[in-house]
């Protein structure tokens, strides 16, 4: 039994080694920086093995890649050099996801942290300032995930990002954004713009700008006949109420000339592709009606994978999208009437013919038929009145 228990522990030793949350990069929403060392060559060896070097400037931000907790930090030295004899002056934080795997961040600026050990921290949060601080030949940020261990200097593990997977070498735009705050309702219409870094993910590297389209912007990469993306895009938002929506997407005017752009809406629960030529259709392009269900992260996502050549350098645009409610507005029952208090009024003694309302000895009302015809027994109608008005006052008292 024991022998069984030994090879069952180390039969699932990597996927726990392996079980880092999902992480995003460690360095600004937005901000592009270069990968300079990737792994297994130059100085990342034995335990630094599985590390990436990334080119941060000096006293450039560093940010939190997924929640945790700050296991280990040292951030008061201002020693280094371009010498392993400075590889223990480095300054550094430890991020712990608890589940056996943590980030560690390394060269940092003396005193440029003020988190303390036990300290949670969430994903995008500044946590310190890249510096010169341990074996170091150049401003740039040591970034690993590593086992917990009983040190700050922990064995390595393969790991991958969120949007880029396992990055060895070129220019990567942070994915490090605040959460969506795009949230479709029943009672207006939601826009989901592709400036905003929260709601509009950009897989990949390749992406121009152009100061065109809604809101006099909108980005285009270059179409592939390839079976998967390489470039893709991604507009997500939340949904608070369940119902019928359209999705429409913005097209521009220039660059823009796909003829096979395939635009996938996630309802919730199924993905639904609409091709779409953007030469022949400008402004706002509806994708059809879709059934959202209530939740976080429906999404409208479009690759680069057309179908289309290289070769024809044709562009795909992304511009804004938006989500608008295709459902009735609930109806509100009418309150009911409050029942009237007051006695009828008497109708206008010039009628010939009408209903008169008669009280009872028991003060409820009744109607009564009265009819008063001029010159009747030589009274007119003034006398009728005047005698009708004297029997219920004598009713009445």
């Amino acid at each position: 039994m024991i022998s069984r228990l030994i090879i069952l522990t180390a039969a699932l030793a990597p996927a726990l080694a392996d079980a880092a949350p999902p992480l995003s990069t460690p360095w600004p929403c937005e901000v592009s920086y270069r990968i300079t060392q990737g792994h297994n060559t130059g100085s990342h060896t034995d335990k630094g093995a599985w590390a990436w070097d990334i080119g941060v400037p000096q006293n450039a931000d560093v940010v939190a890649p997924a929640d945790g907790v700050v296991r280990a930090i040292r951030i008061d030295s201002n020693s280094g050099g371009c010498d392993s004899a400075y590889a223990n002056d480095a300054n550094y934080v430890v991020i712990d996801f608890g589940d056996g795997t943590e980030a560690l961040l390394l060269h940092l600026a003396q005193n440029s942290s003020p988190l303390k050990v036990g300290e949670q921290v969430k994903r995008g949060q500044i946590v310190a300032r890249v510096g010169l601080t341990g074996w170091v030949c150049g401003a740039h940020l040591h970034f690993q995930i590593q086992n917990t261990c009983n040190s700050w200097w922990c064995q390595s593990i393969p790991a991958d990002f969120e949007t880029y997977g396992n990055p060895t070498s070129g220019s990567y735009v942070s994915d490090n954004c605040p959460s969506c705050e795009a949230v479709a309702t029943r009672n207006e219409t939601t826009l989901v713009d592709e400036k905003d870094p929260g709601c509009f993910k950009r897989r990949s590297t390749f992406w121009w700008s152009v100061a065109e389209g809604q809101a006099d912007h909108h980005y285009y990469t270059f179409a592939a006949d390839a079976p998967e993306p390489e470039a893709l895009g991604e507009w997500f938002f939340d949904v608070a109420e369940a119902g019928d929506y359209d999705i429409e997407v913005h097209i521009p005017q220039t660059e823009a000339d796909s003829i096979g752009a395939n635009y996938t809406v996630f309802d919730g629960s199924n993905h639904t592709t609409t091709r779409v030529d953007q030469t022949q259709n400008k402004g706002w392009v509806g994708l059809g009606t879709y059934a959202m269900s209530i939740g976080e992260k429906r999404s409208v996502s479009l690759g680069d994978n057309t179908g289309e050549s290289s070769d024809l350098r044709r562009k795909v645009a992304y511009d804004a999208i938006r989500v608008v409610p295709n459902m009735p507005a609930p109806v509100e029952e009418p309150l009911p009437a409050e029942a009237s208090t007051d006695l009828p009024i008497p109708p206008d003694p010039t009628t010939s013919a009408d209903e008169l309302p008669a009280v009872t000895n028991d003060g409820e009302a009744q109607t009564t038929q009265v009819r008063v015809d001029s010159g009747c027994n030589g009274m007119g109608a003034g006398a009728s009145w005047f005698f009708l008005i004297a029997v219920l006052f004598r009713r009445r008292s």
